[in-house]
């Protein structure tokens, strides 16, 4: 079996599927761009390399607006796959290009369409959906105003549904797709939720020799995690308000903030004005750590060390990125309570393969099949700091249904939810859809 996908680029995680894929037997083909990576997160690490084949195309901005393969249909014809899987943006291209279709139908391929679904209303329902759910981008500005968004997402629903229509069915990383996709005319039985995963094996082997290292961090009762790149979308921001309300009750509390990006330094100044100890832990820290300004011209003091922290103000440890597995592992080794405020979802997994608890609000769907609210962890209100704090108070104050809860978390990502599981649902599905 043959299998082509387009990706804007792979980070670990994709890579760690596509081997397994691969090793199980798959005949597994990416296209990926000559260069950059135009549909993925700014700041979101790529691979390279991997032994499946790789085909290098140029990407390009189409006049509709969003990102394509204009070679496409040439590279379909070379390798002629049983499958072609296309994610969004590329599977417009099944309208937009006709030489794809035509590509498509001249090698017997068949059309896989490949989405979360993530900020996709249901067919005929878009305003109600996006006045329940308004659309932000990764700098929380409210894209789902005016007529011309409104517009463009009818035009949008259009062509989904053309798309559809021509797939012999879909891969999806959440059961959400089961509440969506129907409206679009994709019959139950084509839709098949393969979830998403890390590489739970490495990792859960790796976690057995991180247990046995020595600890990175000061051994704390009450330790918070996040991990991520640092951009508003994440709602760090409210994390750490959440952190600083209840900072003061608890004298072993501690936050981690592993990740960087573009709000790096309000999110320091931000932990300062709340009267929190801010660590800069990073590999490019300065001596120099951030505090409250009373204008902006006033210099900024050194920054503290281990032995002059005032543990009852609450710790904010900023570590930087950290891309090794193990470092990241100790981190969730050492932490008692994992955080998600804003978007994401693969760092849910790795946590849980640590056997964390999980506090997390909407995220990007896939949370619904992760996270069992009052099981492995509560699910908070959206934007409420108030529901957050009290979500963080009870796994504070109640040890032992912290460490249940993690226990549970473990026990989903060993059974239901890796990178074994992930994979054998990939060619169930593949196996299923060649029969379409």
């Amino acid at each position: 079996m043959k299998v082509l996908f387009t990706f804007g680029g792979i980070p670990h995680y994709l890579d760690a599927l596509l081997e397994r894929l691969h090793r199980k037997g798959v005949e597994v083909v990416v296209v990926v761009p000559e260069k950059g990576n135009g549909t993925i997160g700014k700041g979101v690490k790529m691979v390279q390399g991997g032994t499946y084949k790789h085909l290098y195309a140029q990407e390009k901005r189409m006049f509709y607006g969003k990102n394509a393969y204009p070679s496409l249909p040439d590279l379909v014809k070379e390798e002629c796959p049983d499958l072609v899987v296309l994610g969004w943006p590329y599977f417009l291209q099944v309208f937009f290009q006709p030489a794809l279709r035509k590509a498509m139908r001249i090698c017997g391929a068949r059309l896989v369409i490949r989405e979360i679904p993530f900020q996709t209303p249901p067919y005929g329902n878009i305003r109600e959906y996006f006045s329940e759910h308004p659309m932000y981008d990764e700098q929380m500005r409210l894209l789902s105003v005016g007529t011309g968004f409104y517009l463009r997402q009818w035009i949008t629903a259009l062509l989904r549904k053309y798309c559809y229509a021509d797939a012999v069915g879909t891969l999806n990383y959440s059961t959400m797709a089961y509440n969506i996709l129907p409206s679009y005319g994709v019959e139950r039985e084509q839709i098949h939720v393969t979830y998403n995963s890390t590489d739970t094996e490495t990792l859960l082997r790796e976690k057995a020799l991180v247990q046995a290292s020595g600890s990175l961090l000061p051994k704390v009762g009450k330790r918070v995690l996040h991990i991520g790149r640092l951009v508003k979308w994440k709602r760090v921001d409210l994390l750490i308000d959440a952190f600083a309300r209840i900072a003061g009750e608890y004298d072993d509390a501690e936050l981690v903030i592993v990740g960087d990006g573009p709000e790096l330094e309000n999110l320091k100044r931000q932990a300062v004005d709340a009267s929190l100890t801010v660590l800069d832990e990073s590999r490019n820290a300065t001596k120099e750590v951030v505090q409250k300004a009373e204008t902006e011209r006033e210099a900024v003091p050194e920054q503290k060390t281990e032995a002059q922290v005032n543990h009852n103000s609450g710790i904010v440890r900023f570590i930087g990125a950290v891309y090794d597995p193990k470092e990241l592992g100790a981190y969730m080794n050492e932490s008692t309570v994992y955080v998600l405020a804003g978007m994401g979802g693969l760092s849910i997994n790795d946590a849980m393969s640590y056997g964390m608890p999980i506090i997390c609000s909407v995220c990007d769907s896939t949370e619904r099949d992760l996270v069992v609210d009052g099981k492995n962890g509560f699910i908070f209100r959206e934007g409420d700091v108030y529901s957050l704090v009290d979500k963080l108070e009870y796994l504070f104050d109640h040890p032992q249904r912290c460490e249940e809860m993690g226990v549970e978390s473990e026990r989903i990502i060993r059974e239901k939810i890796n990178i074994e599981t992930v994979s054998n649902r990939y060619i169930r599905a593949f196996e299923d859809l060649m029969k379409r």
